[in-house]
C-alpha cells in the first residue's frame, strides 16, 4: 500500500464513509479511532490497493458503529435517545450492504452476512463476541489471497 499510514488510512475512511452517509440521518462516527486500528493493520499486512482498503475500512467501521450504536443501552437512555440509538444501528446494518453492493464487494457481503447474524445472536445470548468481526474479515481476506493464487496460477 504506497504511502499511506495507518492513521491516514483510518481517517479517509471515516471521511468516505461520513460522505457516503445521507446527511439527513444525523449520524455522527463517533467511534474512537483506535477501534479500527487492528482491521487497518490487517488490510496492511494483506497489501491492497489504497482505495480499496480505505473502503473495506469504511465498511468495517460502519459495522462496528452499528454494533456500539446496539450495544450502548444504559439506563439513562429512553424515549427519544433510545430511539435514536437503535434506527442508527439498523441504518448502519444495512447502510454497509448498501456500500458492499454500491463497491461490487459481493463476496464479501456474502461472507459478512452469516456473521453479523452471529454477532447478533451472541449478544441476544450474552456471549462474546467481540473478536468475531476481525476473525471474519481476516478469514475473507485470507480466502480472497488464495483464490488470486489460484487464478494466476491457471
Amino acid at each position: 500500500m504506497p504511502s499511506l499510514n495507518k492513521y491516514e488510512l483510518i481517517q479517509d475512511a471515516f471521511q468516505t464513509l461520513q460522505r457516503e452517509i445521507s446527511p439527513d440521518t444525523g449520524i455522527q462516527l463517533d467511534m474512537p479511532c483506535e477501534e479500527a486500528e487492528e482491521m487497518a493493520n490487517l488490510l496492511f499486512e494483506y497489501g491492497l490497493p489504497t482505495l480499496r482498503s480505505t473502503r473495506l475500512l469504511s465498511i468495517y467501521i460502519a459495522i462496528k458503529i452499528a454494533l456500539l450504536r446496539h450495544s450502548d443501552f444504559s439506563n439513562s437512555l429512553h424515549g427519544e435517545n433510545l430511539t435514536r440509538k437503535v434506527l442508527d444501528g439498523d441504518y448502519l446494518y444495512s447502510f454497509y450492504v448498501q456500500l458492499c453492493l454500491q463497491w461490487n464487494e459481493y463476496d464479501l457481503l456474502a461472507h459478512l452476512a452469516p456473521v453479523i447474524k452471529q454477532i447478533q445472536i451472541r449478544r441476544i445470548e450474552g456471549s462474546d463476541y467481540h473478536d468475531v468481526l476481525l476473525q471474519c474479515w481476516e478469514l475473507f481476506l485470507e480466502l480472497e489471497k488464495g483464490s488470486v493464487r489460484k487464478s494466476r496460477a491457471m
